[in-house]
């Protein structure tokens, strides 16, 4: 019972997250909005870890198979790439590159956070 209560918290985010994307006159990924979503409501403690640990872990532990689909596919699609080797090795780069720095910064900031948040607990 505690898997759905926990499914269905991280449900409501994701709903949440499409009505906010629906208002936004610019295009935006639903799924980055429910990370937007999710971190607020855990910095501010209106949910707490303990409320979606098991659910997020078995998540995070099985992200793989959700990338299966898409890698199949791209590999159907090989021959779209023929003459454009260059410029998707360029984007791969690039965004292996932000996603890393993106990343770590992400962690820097959140290390900071924890600290000043002890310091004012002690």
């Amino acid at each position: 019972m505690k898997v759905f209560k926990q499914l269905g918290i991280l449900l409501i985010l994701c709903l949440l997250a499409e009505f906010f994307v629906s208002l936004l006159p610019i295009s935006f990924p639903s799924s980055v909005m429910a990370i937007l979503i999710l971190s607020v409501l855990l910095v501010s403690e209106v949910i707490k870890e303990h409320h979606i640990r098991e659910t997020a872990d078995f998540l995070l532990a099985n992200m793989a198979l959700v990338f299966v689909p898409m890698a199949v596919r791209m590999l159907g699609e090989l021959d779209v790439l023929k003459g454009h080797v260059s410029g998707f090795l360029a984007v791969v780069l690039c965004s292996l590159l932000l996603t890393f720095f993106g990343a770590y910064g992400s962690a820097r900031l959140v290390q900071i956070y924890q600290r000043k948040k002890a310091k004012r607990h002690e």
